[in-house]
């Protein structure tokens, strides 16, 4: 039993010189990482030659400094590259699809158009606008799209707005530009987007933003359904639905929830 409680406490040890390391923006002399650690001396210099020997951790040419090493960024691209958006929403989708029955959408933002990667279709048996690859050029007549404009500042906001303007594309769609940042307020205050018939008639679809690792964007979940079974008195209800599992998939993605 000590050999398990030591060895648990030298890998905390250990997981704290990462951490630590990892917040500074600069070169770290063994004298002040021993001062902030608490960490006893031979203990520290046993953990520092251990990472250095794995490539965690590199000395520098000034003698007695750290600094990360190169390995902690190839084991992050390698770990980025095997989390795919696609496959950590699958089974949230899934979920969502049953709970729901509404059609349900995976999309992202590629070179300022938004596109479709995956879908389930619902139970009403109706066709809707998007298949898998769709692509969207109209940011603002579709609540995936407000979710992408109200994480932009104003100013790249405005540069795509102005290039492809605000056409009307269908009954609803918002074409009043003070009327589209209200609108993108309330995406924000809500944490959800809301679309009733802005990007075809007879569909309303609610999206919730995915973050990333990085904390940054990674793409949105949505639901969507005829207006017949998507009355505009339950929007909240599947507004809330589809920011749970935009959290779950942002968990499954890498994000630090902000209480941690």
């Amino acid at each position: 039993m000590k050999i398990n409680s030591d060895r648990s406490t030298a890998i905390e040890r250990a997981l704290d010189v990462i951490e630590y390391m990892t917040a500074s923006q600069t070169d770290l002399p063994f004298s002040q990482i021993f001062a902030d650690l608490n960490i006893p001396r031979q203990s520290l210099v046993r953990i520092l030659n251990t990472l250095c020997d794995r490539g965690i951790v590199g000395r520098t040419e000034q003698k007695g400094f750290y600094r990360l090493g190169m390995k902690l960024l190839y084991m992050g691209t390698r770990l980025k590259d095997k989390i795919s958006l696609r496959t950590v929403a699958w089974p949230f989708m899934v979920e969502l699809s049953r709970l729901t029955h509404k059609t349900i959408e995976l999309s992202i933002l590629d070179r300022d158009q938004l596109i479709c990667i995956e879908q389930i279709q619902g139970d009403e048996g109706v066709n809707l606008y998007s298949r898998v690859g769709s692509v969207y050029p109209y940011l603002h007549a579709v609540s995936v799209g407000k979710i992408y404009l109200a994480h932009m500042n104003p100013a790249r906001r405005g540069q795509i707005l102005e290039r492809i303007g605000l056409p009307k594309v269908a009954g609803n769609t918002i074409t009043d530009p003070q009327v589209l940042e209200r609108d993108l307020e309330t995406v924000v205050e809500q944490g959800y987007a809301f679309e009733d018939q802005e990007l075809r008639t007879g569909v309303r679809r609610v999206a919730a933003p995915i973050y990333d690792y990085m904390d940054e964007l990674a793409g949105c979940i949505s639901i969507a359904a005829p207006i017949f079974s998507f009355k505009v008195e339950v929007k909240h209800r599947l507004g809330k639905m589809a920011v749970e599992a935009a959290r779950k998939i942002s968990k499954g993605m890498g994000q630090i929830p902000e209480d941690q």
